[in-house]
């Protein structure tokens, strides 16, 4: 027997993985887990507010990390990599990580969760084009500088909010008529005197050579205009992240996988767990729910089979 052989084959260290890994674990399960961030993009998340039991906030990457701590501690193996591919020979799920090792396992949970969406612009490339304030926004700090965020959403405003600490001027940009963002979120907007919002406008086209210096604008009422920015935030959507799945699987129109009622795929043996698959909510709390459903269902499945 391979020594990369276990039980269940976790995709994605986030709050969906990280939960499976240790529910698998806790169920006597062999359990590894491919992903290199712990937490997953939970280190987007600069004040986790709403889970349940945190009487005070966290930060994503403190959830993350204590997340992980629980499941290792619980025995799950962690490779620390990302999975390039995963395929099904031999009745087994095989999968090869990114420094090209393989592994085996009887069952797998795809819980990669989601990955954020490019302006569909030329030069959509260019440096300074950002996901993540937390991480990115310390860049500018100092440098005066005039900073875009695009999207309506609790994103959006998390990265306006977070900016405006550091930039002389934030240009909060959305197409839609109002902001989408709960009203928390639009109080903290509204109390910020550097955050300017644009509604009714997109953004048509970055300016610059190799690093963004400006984008071109559009109105709802046709007025086109151009302005001088050194960096752009991006809170415009998700897209699943499939990519390396090589199994036929059914999806959604919008490539979500599409699960039954315990979370198993179109593809026996294969679950879903937390963003990766067609829901209605995408959070913390149902992604670690999902999570620990899949490892039930996944055990489940390997008494039955």
């Amino acid at each position: 027997m391979s020594e990369n052989k276990y039980d269940v084959m976790i995709i994605g260290s986030g709050p969906a993985g990280l939960t499976a890994a240790l529910y698998g674990s806790r169920l006597g399960l062999s359990v590894v887990v491919f992903g290199d961030i712990p937490g997953g993009s939970t280190y987007m998340i600069q004040h986790l507010s709403n889970f349940p039991g945190f009487l005070t906030e966290i930060s994503g990457t403190q959830f993350g990390t204590m997340a992980f701590q629980q499941a290792q501690q619980e025995g799950a193996f962690f490779t620390m990599t990302r999975l390039k591919r995963l395929g099904h020979e031999n009745g087994l799920f095989s999968g090869i990580d990114a420094d090209g090792q393989q592994y085996t396992a009887d069952c797998a949970i795809a819980a990669g969760g989601r990955l954020p969406k490019r302006l569909a612009v030329a030069n959509a490339n260019l440096k300074g084009v950002h996901f993540c304030s937390i991480c990115d926004g310390p860049l500018y700090r100092g440098q005066n500088a005039v900073l875009a965020v695009v999207g309506s959403d609790n994103t959006a405003g998390q990265h306006a909010v977070t900016l405006a600490r550091v930039a002389k001027k934030v240009l909060l940009i959305s197409s839609r008529d109002k902001l989408t963002m709960d009203a928390a979120h639009i109080r903290l907007i509204e109390k910020q005197e550097n955050i300017e919002q644009l509604l009714n406008t997109e953004v048509t086209r970055y300016k610059g050579a190799e690093v963004i210096d400006g984008i071109a604008l559009s109105t709802g009422s046709g007025k086109a205009e151009n302005l001088n920015i050194d960096g752009i935030f991006l809170a415009i959507g998700w897209r699943p992240n499939t990519k390396m799945l090589d199994v036929e699987v059914e999806k959604t129109s919008e490539g979500y996988l599409k699960t039954d009622q315990k979370l198993m795929t179109s593809f026996p043996g294969l679950l879903a767990a937390g963003d990766v698959r067609e829901t209605d909510m995408w959070q913390v709390l149902t992604a670690c729910a999902d999570g620990a459903r899949a490892a039930k269902y996944a055990g489940e499945y390997l008494e039955q089979n």
